[in-house]
């Protein structure tokens, strides 16, 4: 097995042998130029991830890979994260967790939280609940909004699984947040919750002063289930 550093400089390797400039343009601007791409799209990124992995393996210490490729300049690779670990997350233990908890502190937007916090860090939590009092129940309490965001939406993919009163009470404690990302997490939250329990979302909302934007997402396709 290589070395962790050797491991990440393959896959920078192998990122720029396809960048694309135009691309890399148009993401840029898509993400308020705050991050520089390669210009790679999400199905030629995950076969050059896939190609990576079929000839080094998987890396041997998940925390440093993902502290490493933090480090890299260009956004990929911090998606590329995601793609290595996904399809191994529910075999992960909650020794992940600080090193998410990390990774959605730095170089925050949503486009990482979104992974960080529901794909990754939500799959380790819906196996071991014990762990959710060390994170998502003081994340909500934390000042830095990215992680009141990943509280609320960390349980996003729990379907029936979902602890209603941990996802109310998150989103009661934070329902005066000025942040958007907050107030929209919310309401995706919420959305997504409706699909397997929409009255009760709906009470929820209806007893709850939330932001308009929250309702809207929120409520936005309720109808549509209870049409069925």
């Amino acid at each position: 097995m290589i070395s962790t550093e050797a491991y990440i400089n393959a896959l920078s390797d192998r990122m720029a042998a396809h960048a694309n400039s135009d691309n890399a343009g148009q993401m840029e601007r898509y993400m308020k130029n705050r991050f520089p791409f390669y210009g790679i799209k999400a199905p030629e990124r995950k076969a050059l991830v896939r190609a990576h992995r079929m000839e080094h393996g998987m890396p041997l210490d998940w925390q440093e890979v993902g502290v490493g490729l933090w480090e890299q300049d260009h956004r990929e690779m911090q998606y590329a994260f995601n793609d290595i670990l996904e399809p191994r997350i529910r075999k992960q233990t909650p020794d992940l967790l600080p090193t998410i908890e990390t990774l959605i502190q730095s170089r925050s937007w949503w486009d990482t939280v979104d992974f960080l916090a529901p794909r990754l860090a939500g799959r380790v939590l819906e196996v071991h609940r014990e762990a959710m009092s060390a994170y998502p129940d003081k994340w909500i309490e934390h000042d830095n909004f990215w992680l009141q965001r990943s509280a609320i939406i960390v349980q996003l993919n729990w379907k029936s699984n979902t602890d209603e009163d941990r996802l109310y009470s998150y989103i009661r404690k934070r329902a005066d947040s000025p942040e958007f990302f907050v107030r929209k997490a919310a309401g995706w939250a919420l959305r997504q919750y409706a699909r397997v329990a929409p009255e009760s979302v709906q009470r929820f909302v209806a007893d709850t002063r939330l932001h308009p934007l929250t309702v809207r997402e929120a409520l936005k396709h309720i109808g549509s289930l209870d049409d069925g």
